[in-house]
């Protein structure tokens, strides 16, 4: 292949002549000025997101407060299984355990800032590599780099930016070529491991990523250093929950997590329960229970009767509600799902409440007589587990412009749903013409994306909070979709695109390539 002086060479860009091939890039000697010039998209992005971030890092010091910060805190302090009580997994608190050593919450957020813009940068050369040109890269990549709830959610002390990064890891490190080793599969499979014991909705999506292994013929190699990576972590967990909980399981409180989801379908009179279980029937009648499933989880005084001792016993009650009424379950999931996917969704006051914490608050003050719906601060800075008093903050101008940043600047759920379409359109048009791997890798993003707010909402609640780490991957499996059905309608023939390691795509001799700038 040849070199184009004063530029980076690549695999030729020309609508459907690379849509399977990763670009590879090659030295050049553009300079500053010439990456610039190639590259100008993204670098004002990276301007845009480093200034938003570090204006928030000087507004809300040290970092906003939600209930669950303190669980972690707490959490990491023990690294038990036993006593994660409301952290439920150990990957956060690890984290919190090794950055404890500094003595300082605001280190935990700025590594949370410049996490997401890494991921940025690393998700936005992957795009480039697969051929899309630098405007449609850096779409790609924007909801991640500006997008005032993911800003938001990287300055609080939870477990979510940790989450997205390590699964993100996971896939780009998996697609970056064509035909993974054994090896990356390997470290694949440990990143999304360690991303299921972040959150445990991860689980799920190692099983969405071993599929996409089998369906893409990779090898057994493969699909056995993967399964077997995962197999050791989440096992090896297990083993170590079980032997000081006396469980196997990934949270001490995985019944009654369950039954908070389902007791806002349970229909106890259709319902046939043991006189105990019935116990467990929501007191107020259909139709008029709490819009927040984690009512049945904190608030309820019946479910306050039932400790951590009896979870496995509220699960029963969970499972008979699943068992008998698994229409009426499917309907309630799908239309929390719709929330995150489809335009005009609304909110109940206390879900519009809950939220406005992720969101940035132009002041810091309660409402007296109201519930609060806003965010809290760390007490001093260091790892003691508390918030601050909810005391008068007065607002300023920097408080003021990014609240209404944050409320302005966010992507809308109807862009998330035309991503899923876009990803189902790319890889079921034409097929038989070439880039149909492109599709099916925007296919496995957005069905990651997917998954994770389908067991969401499937296993705990309607929460804005969880379908913030979707964003990142519906909008990167949203823009390679865009590309294959670019290249797809070209009325350029399509050649047989070549791979990095010199051979064609279906064991034909490699062609050359023409070269152009980035």
């Amino acid at each position: 292949m040849n070199d184009v002086p004063g530029a980076s060479s690549l695999v030729a860009e020309r609508p459907g002549d690379t849509a399977d091939a990763p670009r590879r890039v090659t030295s050049g000697r553009g300079g500053v000025a010439g990456f610039l010039r190639r590259h100008w998209a993204i670098a004002l992005l990276l301007v845009a997101g480093v200034a938003v971030r570090a204006l928030v890092v000087h507004a809300y010091r040290p970092a906003f407060w939600f209930p669950d910060s303190s669980a972690y805190v707490r959490a990491s302090e023990h690294l038990n299984p036993a006593t994660a009580h409301g952290a439920n997994l150990i990957g956060y608190p690890l984290l919190l355990r090794l950055l404890s050593v500094t003595g300082s919450i605001s280190v935990v957020t700025v590594l949370q800032h410049l996490m997401a813009l890494a991921l940025v940068v690393v998700a936005y050369a992957f795009l480039r590599r697969r051929g899309l040109p630098g405007w449609l890269a850096a779409l790609g990549v924007a909801p991640t780099a500006l997008d005032g709830r993911q800003i938001t959610l990287e300055h609080y002390l939870l477990a979510e930016t940790l989450f997205t990064v390590l699964l993100m890891s996971a896939l780009l490190l998996l697609l970056w070529r064509e035909r993974p080793s054994w090896l990356v599969c390997g470290i694949t499979g440990v990143l999304a491991a360690s991303a299921a014991l972040t959150r445990s909705v991860g689980v799920g999506v190692c099983g969405v990523v071993l599929l996409y292994l089998i369906v893409r013929r990779v090898g057994w190699k493969q699909v056995v250093a993967f399964t077997v990576a995962v197999g050791a972590l989440l096992g090896g967990y297990l083993t170590w929950a079980h032997a000081n909980t006396g469980r196997f399981s990934f949270t001490i409180m995985q019944g009654h997590y369950l039954y908070a989801r389902t007791a806002l379908v349970a229909d106890c009179d259709r319902l046939q329960l043991t006189d105990q279980q019935r116990e467990l029937c929501p007191r107020e009648p259909l139709g008029q229970r709490p819009e927040r499933a984690d009512y049945y989880l904190w608030s309820d005084p019946n479910i306050q009767r039932f400790g951590l001792d009896q979870d496995d016993f509220v699960g029963t009650f969970a499972k008979e509600v699943l068992r008998q009424q698994p229409v009426d379950f499917a309907v309630s999931v799908a239309g929390d799902l719709a929330h995150y996917l489809l335009p005009g969704q609304k909110y109940g006051p206390d879900l519009t409440c809950l939220g406005n914490w992720w969101v940035m608050p132009a002041d810091l003050r309660d409402v007296p007589g109201e519930p609060r719906c806003k965010q809290q601060l760390n007490r001093d800075g260091a790892f003691v587990g508390e918030a601050a008093p909810n005391e008068w903050t007065p607002s300023s101008r920097s408080r003021e412009f990014l609240a209404d940043y944050s409320r302005a600047v966010q992507v809308p759920p109807a862009a998330l749903g035309l991503a899923v379409l876009l990803a189902l359109a790319a890889v079921v048009w034409r097929v038989r013409r070439p880039g149909f791997r492109v599709g099916l890798d925007a296919l496995l993003f957005a069905a990651v994306g997917v998954a994770l707010l389908v067991l969401a909402v499937a296993t705990s609640m309607l929460e804005p909070r969880y379908g913030i780490p979707s964003i990142t991957l519906l909008s990167v499996g949203g823009v390679l979709a865009v590309h294959r059905l670019r290249t797809t309608f070209s009325t350029s023939p399509p050649n047989t695109p070549a791979r990095i390691d010199g051979r064609a795509e279906h064991g034909g001799p490699r062609r050359e390539t023409t070269s152009e700038k980035v």
